[in-house]
């Protein structure tokens, strides 16, 4: 039993770890700090933090039950999860190029925009496909 829960805290480090790289980079992709933006009540940021954040727990679910055993998927889930972030951020970046203004900007609104819901779903779509192609 105490190696299964060193197991669980193990995963959880490294969930840890992606999550944050996670909100880094989608707080690196728009302006100003969204964390601040987020505690200041705004809707914006918080649906694109949300999303991005439940989006990666979406790929490491994934990754932790559909790669290796105990131990053995530990590395696994930490690149997937990694390659999730990535993945999210070029969608972000390419959904960005693609629509008029710049998405980022939209997170610093005080109304909440439908702009911000198209692009969670982006962050979410992109999850779904990471997450397939585990399976």
């Amino acid at each position: 039993m105490l190696e299964l829960v060193g197991q669980v805290l193990a995963y959880s480090g490294v969930g840890l770890v992606v999550l944050v790289a996670g909100f880094l980079v989608i707080d690196a992709l728009t302006p100003g700090k969204l964390g601040e933006l987020v505690m200041a009540g705004n809707a914006n940021a918080a649906v694109l933090a949300a999303t991005t954040l439940v989006s990666l727990g979406l790929i490491l679910w994934f990754a932790i039950f559909f790669t290796g055993e105990a131990w053995h998927g530990l590395d696994d889930a930490l690149v997937y999860g990694l390659v999730g972030v990535g993945a999210q951020a070029i969608g972000f970046v390419v959904l960005d190029a693609l629509t008029p203004g710049k998405l980022g900007v939209i997170c610093e609104d005080a109304k909440l925009h439908p702009a911000v819901l198209v692009s969670g779903a982006i962050q979410f779509a992109m999850a779904l496909i990471v997450c397939a192609s585990l399976t």
